[in-house]
């Protein structure tokens, strides 16, 4: 079946108003609104050189991610906040730290599958601990964690409800944290995880695959944490090598 033809005039329009969603959201995970009072109409159209209808296409497709919402006679306010989570180093949740929670859902012991052996230097057949556990922000889940760990850290970990950041249960412990490895892909949401971070099943989700070590190296978690799409925002800083320049460079002289 053909999709009908947007007219032009149209299409300009929707286009110029993802535009101004993309730097309102941008605004929005960044905090830079006082209160989450987002500017009226008016002064947006005057930040964005923009029509009142393509603001007010924005601020829908805005609620239609529930980052917004319109209270009749006050304003539009943002309602849903984006964790920032930076690769530059290991930090818990950003700027939000104050209102997260963990809350341990299961601690179990089981031998170390192969993999879960290799990336916590075990040997084969040791048993290690999994925790189970969800972080909360506010009242809303927005991760969940399955951890491994040597044994006889599982009396470490088990007191990860009484921090914000997860990280600093080690640290309390009386561990230095050393480099941790961290992979991230896009995954969809299987029912456990739905359930667990009340999204419906199939919804994005990051999955964070990390392994955390000490100072001097040793392995301390092996974990997987799913965390929601729509509440992360990643963030890193890449700088561009001379290596790379020159190689560019020498390709177009040749």
């Amino acid at each position: 079946m053909k999709q009908a033809r947007m007219d032009p005039r149209t299409k300009r329009r929707l286009g110029a108003a993802r535009r101004v969603r993309d730097l309102l959201r941008a605004a929005i995970v960044h905090e830079e609104f006082p209160a989450g009072a987002l500017p009226g109409e008016a002064e947006l159209m005057l930040a964005f050189s923009a029509s009142r209808q393509v603001i007010r296409d924005a601020l829908a497709l805005l609620r239609e991610e529930g980052l917004v919402k319109r209270v009749q006679g006050t304003g539009t306010f943002s309602v849903a906040s984006k964790v920032r989570h930076s690769f530059s180093h290991l930090h818990g949740p950003e700027p939000a730290m104050e209102r997260v929670s963990h809350r341990i859902l299961a601690i179990s012991k089981e031998t170390a599958a192969p993999r879960v052996a290799d990336r916590l230097c075990l040997r084969p057949g040791t048993e290690c601990g999994v925790v189970e556990y969800l972080a909360v922000l506010g009242a809303e889940p927005y991760y969940a964690c399955t951890a491994y760990v040597p044994l006889p850290l599982v009396g470490v970990v088990k007191h990860g409800q009484a921090v914000s950041e997860w990280y600093a249960v080690y640290e309390l412990a009386g561990f230095e944290l050393g480099v941790t490895d961290q992979a991230v892909e896009a995954i969809l949401a299987d029912d456990d995880a739905a359930a667990l971070l009340e999204v419906p099943p199939g919804a994005p989700l990051m999955l964070f695959e990390r392994l955390v070590r000490d100072h001097t190296g040793r392995p301390l978690e092996y974990a997987f944490a799913r965390v929601r799409g729509d509440r992360i925002a990643l963030l890193a800083q890449l700088p561009r090598h001379r290596w790379q320049r020159r190689r560019h460079q020498s390709a177009l002289e040749a």
